[in-house]
């Protein structure tokens, strides 16, 4: 533990994010494409579902990620701003009350096995609670995720939320797309995530 005390910020950080695309590395393969576009400066990360730390959520098919350029730094307006898409066969069957449950599954298992890995306790990893609610006219659920963040300040961090199904008749996929940001909804961060989609033409 003595070394990591003397790491400067910019290592510590790198090493974080390095850990966290470890510990939630799934079986890929180079042949796999990556379908969710977005500005280079957003980092790619491709999952498989079911994911490996989240098994209870028991969906079929890949996880697209997108990491903002500013996802690790806390002084950054683009702190903890990430998207992800579920590219699916079959349908995720969504309601709001299951999906405030899933995102808790998915946080809570994905914090607590970096916080194991980080020595954190787990009494000190306080539950996800997800509030979501769903817009009819907008087809879109909204809401807030309060988390522990494990990765970078160790306290509570809330973050908004949009989860969008959609359904693509071209390659026959179910999409569902996640938005993540401490930032208001007005911020101009979400219509650059707004933009960072999967094309179906």
């Amino acid at each position: 533990m003595q070394h990591i005390k003397i790491m400067n910020k910019t290592t510590l950080t790198a090493l974080l994010f390095l850990f966290f695309s470890v510990v939630i590395a799934q079986e890929k393969t180079d042949e796999q494409e990556f379908l969710l576009d977005g500005p280079e400066s957003w980092r790619k990360e491709l999952l498989t579902l079911p994911l490996r730390f989240a098994p209870e959520l028991d969906y079929k098919g890949l996880e697209f990620v997108r990491f903002s350029k500013g996802w690790s730094d806390k002084t950054s307006d683009e702190f903890w701003t990430y998207k992800f898409a579920w590219y699916l066969d079959e349908p995720a069957n969504l309601t709001t009350e299951r999906l405030n449950k899933e995102l808790q599954i998915y946080f809570d298992n994905l914090l607590n096995l970096v916080g194991k890995g980080k020595g954190i306790a787990k009494e000190k990893i306080t539950a996800t609670k997800a509030t979501l609610s769903y817009s009819k006219r907008r087809k879109t659920y909204k809401g807030q995720v309060t988390i522990f963040d494990v990765f970078f300040s160790e306290t509570l961090q809330t973050l908004n939320i949009k989860v969008s199904p959609s359904y693509c008749d071209t390659s026959k996929k179910h999409i569902v797309y996640f938005e993540f940001s401490p930032q208001p909804f007005k911020h101009k961060l979400w219509k650059v995530m707004k933009d960072i989609t999967i094309a179906c033409d």
